[in-house]
């Protein structure tokens, strides 16, 4: 039976998708060993075995591919927080099960994501593009504050200023521990955000 229009529009669908996830796999895989500076389409298309003019049919530059990239680790960088944001999360049980998932996501993205937060300093789009993905924690973890304080169960003055602090401060206490493979183990850099989260919104040694 010859195949339907569909099919084929599945398969080209498929065979689409299968070449940029390529890319980016490229991508990320030359990043472990040199700036984002330092890289080419060349290079990249020849990691992923393909030709520099295909590139151009699914990327208008190095740029585009990282912004992609940016796109999938929010969603796991989400994931992760929503351990310790989802209110049926006891409050400080969460801290350490969401500082290890999102560890996790550095330890495995480490030099993908220092790459995009350095780019920033020179690309408008991917500057604006960072600080929106980190940004966005913002606003979720100030309400679970709000909430806690509700509730009797801290004291924090200010929750947007400590919200602030302290989702930029997980980006770049992970950015420099994973980002530049300073080959901490996930349960001590899990600890250690999970104590200073404790002791900043509870009070607790």
């Amino acid at each position: 039976m010859a195949p339907t229009r569909t099919d084929r529009r599945t398969q080209l669908r498929r065979r689409r998708e299968a070449i940029e996830q390529a890319i980016l796999d490229a991508t990320e895989a030359l990043l472990a060993d040199r700036p984002f500076r330092d890289l080419s389409i060349e290079d990249v298309m020849t990691r992923a075995g393909l030709t520099r003019t295909a590139f151009y049919r699914y990327f208008p530059d190095l740029e585009a591919v990282l912004l992609r990239q940016l796109l999938h680790a929010r969603g796991e960088l989400g994931r992760a927080a929503d351990l310790w944001l989802n209110i049926d999360v006891d409050p400080r049980e969460g801290l350490l099960p969401a500082a290890t998932a999102l560890a996790e996501v550095f330890c495995q993205h480490g030099r993908l994501l220092l790459a995009l937060a350095d780019a920033s300093a020179g690309s408008p789009d991917i500057e604006q593009a960072w600080h929106a993905a980190i940004q966005s924690f913002v606003a979720p973890v100030q309400a679970r504050i709000e909430g806690l304080h509700q509730q009797g169960l801290c004291q924090i003055a200010d929750p947007a200023q400590t919200a602030i602090a302290l989702v930029w401060m997980n980006e770049r206490y992970l950015l420099e521990t994973y980002g530049r493979d300073q080959g901490l183990p996930i349960p001590e850099a899990a600890q250690t955000l999970a104590t200073i989260w404790r002791r900043t919104l509870f009070a607790e040694p």
